[in-house]
């Protein structure tokens, strides 16, 4: 795969990329939907790249006392919602080895900084 294709893949944020087939070098990526987050609602999450460890963002200062998310994947718990926003309290996760991190994080998020994988 050339080098740029590489590049653009890295920086896309919505779109499923998991399902790759090596021997063909395609993806197969399903049509994207606008997520629900439902209160008491389980998910898997990935959050977008300008709210990972970006204590000075706007999500990070103005609804959330400073802190920010360390982990670009999350299982998150929904507490509360408020218009395009979702109150969480989340437990890290490595996505490549599928197994949960030592780390877990509450907080605002907006819905459109986020990009849910599943439904858990």
């Amino acid at each position: 795969m050339r080098e740029t294709i590489k590049k653009q893949l890295e920086a896309v944020v919505y779109a499923d990329l998991s399902n790759f087939d090596e021997k063909t070098n395609t993806y197969y990526i399903p049509k994207y939907s606008k997520p629900k987050y439902e209160v008491k609602g389980c998910y898997l999450i990935k959050v977008a790249n300008e709210i990972v460890n970006n204590p000075d963002s706007v999500i990070a200062t103005n609804w959330n006392h400073g802190t920010a998310p360390s982990c670009q994947y999350l299982k998150i718990y929904v507490s509360k919602t408020m218009g395009r926003m979702v109150y969480v309290d989340g437990v890290g996760y490595d996505y490549t080895t599928k197994t949960d991190l030592n780390y877990m994080w509450s907080g605002w998020l907006p819905i459109d900084g986020m990009l849910q994988l599943t439904v858990l």
